[in-house]
């Protein structure tokens, strides 16, 4: 498991990307297929070229090197042939040619008779006088090149040639190996170009997944940005619609108070009316939505002033207070417990007050996702050395895997089901935490819950300034 880890950590960052963004998923653009095309591309026609040269250079060369051998021992065996006929005593002659000779495994030479019997000795058959030693049949033409296989076994080129007007004939053995390892050598030089050549490529195939990678890496960037400014302005028009559909509640609103509180004075005044106990209970209940209403149109004027990006004094307890407001009824529907842990004093701090509630609204909202009915949310608010504030938002929930907890800031990446969430929520809120100068990390164990942790600079603004 842990050898499989490593080699995990060696992919790289595009080799698992899914590009869900589109409507389709076969229009999405395949990192990893441009990379296996651009590596077997690239090694197929560096590789062919050599391959083939080997190739057809070890034939050639192998041929060649078979050629001058033959040509070599025929010559040899010729002009033995020839020196020894010239002597009256043709036998003592060729003996005492053969020893003049230096012979060995790789160089053997000797002289059998027709019946195959060696008149001197040999490395490969033996012993001067072992019969048939030699199968001299083979022997058909005056002179001529065989492969044979000796008694030792070994895979031999046996050269002969009959002395004239004599049952005499000379041989000389060469052993195949000697053939083999006088082509090789030579052939390490070729090898050692191809071994080169290999390890260039290999420099290319990390070359390739660098670039992919970094196209990988700009391509996510790019969606991301587009993605964050898409999302920037739809809040920002949601925020300008809340604020035209409170504007518009409140002065229907301000009528029906008014109107009820005049309804109300009137049964007071006639004596017929407020003696009826139904009246004035009705009357006040009118009220109270009216006010309930009033309470719910001011936070949507509150969240909808800062929606637009500016920079001011923000009281950290107070955005959480105020995003936790709009959840409030969700949280009693699904009986979800809340604690709100701020005993430190954390005082105002310059910071843009939309994007901190965009940050806590997402936030809070993936934790209510991640968690059953009865669950329980924990956000902690501490105050640190160094002018910075901590505010953990821990759930009970279901928990993130150790496979996917490294991909929640990826951008369209969810772990919602397929009808419902983005996959925008959390990377969006990662930039956002990031551009007011912050950090945020993530800690989580399934089955048990998720814990996210945002650090923020109490005395520094926004990356970019006034955003």
């Amino acid at each position: 498991m842990k050898i499989i880890k490593r080699l995990q950590k060696l992919k790289p960052a595009f080799w698992d990307h899914r590009d869900i963004a589109g409507t389709h998923s076969h229009t999405g653009f395949n990192f990893t297929r441009k990379w296996k095309l651009i590596v077997l591309f690239t090694s197929f026609m560096a590789l062919l070229p050599l391959f083939v040269m080997t190739l057809v250079d070890s034939r050639l060369t192998h041929r060649t090197i078979e050629d001058e051998m033959k040509s070599s021992m025929s010559k040899i065996l010729n002009s033995a042939a020839a020196s020894i006929s010239l002597s009256k005593d043709l036998k003592k002659s060729a003996l005492k040619y053969v020893a003049l000779l230096d012979s060995g495994e790789d160089n053997d030479i000797f002289v059998v008779n027709e019946t195959g019997t060696l008149l001197t000795p040999s490395f490969h058959y033996g012993k001067a006088g072992t019969p048939n030693a030699l199968n001299t049949k083979q022997f058909k033409d005056k002179a001529g090149i065989e492969e044979d296989i000796a008694l030792d076994g070994k895979a031999i080129i046996a050269g002969y040639a009959r002395i004239p007007d004599s049952s005499l004939i000379v041989v000389l053995v060469k052993n195949k190996k000697w053939l083999t390892d006088l082509w090789f050598k030579p052939r390490l030089k070729l090898v050692g170009y191809l071994a080169v050549s290999i390890v260039l490529i290999l420099l290319s195939i990390m070359g390739s997944t660098y670039l992919v990678g970094r196209i990988h890496s700009a391509d996510r960037k790019r969606i991301k940005a587009l993605h964050h400014a898409e999302y920037a302005n739809k809040l920002a028009s949601i925020g300008r619609l809340a604020s035209g559909v409170a504007h518009e509640i409140n002065n229907p609103l301000a009528i029906i108070n008014q109107k009820t509180g005049l309804i109300m004075d009137l049964f007071t005044l006639k004596k017929d009316l407020s003696s009826d106990e139904r009246l004035m209970p009705l009357a006040k209940d009118v009220l109270d939505a009216v006010k309930r209403c009033g309470t719910i149109t001011r936070r949507l004027l509150d969240f909808a002033r800062h929606m637009e990006p500016s920079i001011q004094p923000v009281n950290i307890g107070m955005i959480i207070g105020q995003v936790l407001a709009f959840l409030e009824k969700e949280a009693e529907r699904r009986c979800i417990t809340i604690s709100v842990e701020n005993e430190d004093f954390i005082p105002n701090f310059e910071c843009d007050r939309g994007s901190l509630q965009q940050v806590f609204l997402n936030l809070i909202e993936n934790a209510f996702a991640a968690m059953e009915d009865g669950g329980r949310l924990n956000i902690c608010v501490r105050f640190k050395k160094k002018q910075k504030v901590t505010i953990s938002v821990s759930d009970n929930g279901k928990g993130i895997s150790d496979d996917d907890i490294h991909k929640i800031f990826e951008p369209f990446y969810s772990s919602k089901n397929d009808h419902w969430g983005s996959g925008l929520g959390l990377s969006i809120t990662y930039g956002l935490v990031k551009e007011i100068g912050g950090d945020i990390i993530v800690k989580s164990t399934v089955g048990e819950g998720t814990c996210f942790t945002l650090t923020l600079p109490l005395n520094a603004e926004a990356k970019n300034g006034k955003r």
